[in-house]
């Protein structure tokens, strides 16, 4: 029996990558006759039936986002709905002049059109990268999943892109987690729902936006699961996108203080808090990591490198076979410590070669792996060494390497991760699990083609390969390393700075509200972090 696991996903960016991430999923009931029998769906699925009596396979999911941000996306499902849409059953009591204003329907770009067409079976791959890096604004543009009628809410109060009345405080996410029939709906009416679902409960995983207000919406929801459900584990996924030419220097500064005030919640009412930074080059610098990859620069590109390293990365606790739980990966990687923030580095893609065993990628120089980057500590590259403890995922090898020239000996799973584990042994880098997946990572129709003309379509280099290759990418093998180590010391110390700049314009920001803070408030969290900084010391 699987042990369940309930996702929450808090914020217009969290929900980019959420989306991201369910379709990855998604992709994989397309892959079914290649590894499909390897994960366990029933970790993230729930099944049930709707009100016509129908087997319905929907998402554990719980998605909070601002009025306005739907668009296309329904409140309630295809699925669950009662009757057909435009019907009207309500009962008018008024016998006078009835004036009817409807508002024009957002329209669905070729993608969300095609998924209403019956489907066609194709032996050709087929992307639509290309129409929806230009038609993209919202994250429902790309979403190819229906979802219970319990999991999208919008937040009273506030609007998308509302210049006039931003979400842009850590207290006015609190605020709206104060009010009580807000947090009576979310809390008792919809997340307890999925929980009293479950058969065992193992815990939840968050995608949070952490430079706006649902900072503090995610802060008093990690707050009230660390209360009602003490003996489960939460892993927060802290996502913050790249600045933008429009960002001043309050709204940068805003942002650094609502991500360092959701760093200090989290890293107490969380199991793991990891803060991920968008892989674009005004986030990291360009290195050996983005060499074959291109076009990181909207929302709906990065966010999906950001999804791929989360769902890879956590691939482990959905294992048919002998996987771990949340509470033992969190374990796992602190080494058994106390602390509850870590860094994750990913490699995507995987470097393989043709006609060149993986092992090749296995190279590291001056203590680094350089084709991957540390999506926590911004640098391009993965440190190796010094960890208090780690897990590491390398999926997609062994199958990509059947494609590869027939003269080979194939690596079997096993020996990929005995390969991977050696690596790391001999880099000073021991402490920790590796996983090797079979299934590599799935690139499907809606997922962008952010890799370079060297990728073939199977995920290999291929030197060779014209630029002008007109099939996309279908698969690809990745590396992901979730770890613990000091180096995540410098992130609290940048923390704990950032309150220097509270200014009296800010801080008049962050006194509104029934949940405002003061000075010894602004006081209190600077210590703690500085505590933070003190424990990752060597």
């Amino acid at each position: 029996m699987p042990k369940e696991i309930v996702t929450l996903q808090l914020g217009h960016t969290a929900n980019f990558v959420g989306t991201h991430f369910w379709n990855i999923q998604n992709s994989y009931f397309n892959f079914e006759n290649e590894g499909g029998e390897e994960l366990d769906h029933d970790v993230l699925y729930r099944a049930g039936r709707n009100v016509y009596g129908d087997d319905t396979y929907t998402p554990r999911l719980l998605i909070l986002d601002l009025k306005g941000s739907l668009k296309t996306l329904k409140r309630v499902s295809p699925l669950y709905e009662a009757g057909a849409e435009g019907d009207d059953n309500t009962v008018s009591t008024w016998s006078g002049r009835v004036e009817k204003h409807v508002q024009e329907p957002y329209k669905k770009n070729d993608f969300l059109k095609s998924l209403d067409e019956e489907t066609t079976t194709s032996e050709e791959p087929v992307s639509f990268s290309s129409h929806l890096e230009q038609s993209v604004t919202v994250w429902s543009d790309f979403n190819n999943l229906f979802y219970h009628p319990k999991t999208v809410v919008e937040l009273p109060h506030f609007l998308h892109d509302d210049d006039q009345n931003p979400f842009s405080a850590f207290t006015q996410g609190l605020d709206v987690m104060g009010d009580p029939d807000f947090r009576d709906d979310i809390l008792e009416e919809r997340l307890r729902f999925f929980v009293e679902e479950c058969d065992s409960l193992q815990g939840f995983n968050l995608m949070a936006d952490a430079v706006d207000g649902f900072a503090g919406v995610t802060a008093s929801l990690l707050e009230y699961i660390s209360d009602e459900f003490p003996k489960k584990s939460a892993m927060t996924f802290g996502i913050h996108k790249p600045s933008s030419k429009e960002d001043t220097n309050k709204s940068h500064t805003v942002a650094a203080i609502n991500s360092a005030l959701l760093m200090d919640a989290a890293a107490k009412n969380s199991s793991l808090y990891v803060p991920l930074y968008a892989p674009t080059t005004a986030s990291c610098p360009s290195g050996a990591w983005s060499k074959y990859l291109r076009h990181l620069s909207s929302p709906y590109q990065w966010s999906a490198h950001l999804a791929a390293s989360i769902e890879t990365a956590l691939l482990p606790v959905r294992l048919k076979t002998s996987p771990p739980q949340l509470e033992s990966l969190t374990q796992l990687i602190s080494g058994g410590s106390s602390r509850t923030v870590a860094a994750l580095a990913s490699g995507l893609p995987f470097p393989l070669h043709q006609d060149a065993p993986f092992s090749k990628a296995f190279t590291v120089e001056k203590g680094r792996i350089p084709w991957m980057l540390d999506l926590t500590l911004r640098v391009p590259y993965d440190q190796l060494g010094e960890e208090y403890g780690q897990c590491c995922v390398v999926r997609g090898v062994s199958e990509l390497s059947r494609r590869q020239s027939e003269n080979q000996r194939l690596p079997t799973k096993s020996e990929v991760q005995e390969a991977l584990a050696s690596f790391l042994e001999s880099s000073s880098s021991t402490r920790g699990q590796c996983y090797a997946i079979e299934k590599p990572m799935p690139i499907g129709e809606s997922f962008p083609q952010i890799f370079s003309s060297q990728i073939d379509e199977n995920g290999l280099i291929n030197n060779t390969r014209s630029a002008t290759s007109k099939s996309p990418t279908t698969r690809v093998a990745m590396l992901t390393r979730l770890k613990m180590s000091p180096h995540l010391k410098d992130i609290f110390v940048n923390a704990s700075s950032i309150f220097k700049k509270v200014n009296v314009p800010i801080s008049v920001l962050y006194e509104k509200g029934d949940h405002g803070l003061n000075r010894e408030d602004w006081m209190a969290v600077k210590e703690s972090l500085q505590e933070l900084a003190d424990s990752y010391e060597d």
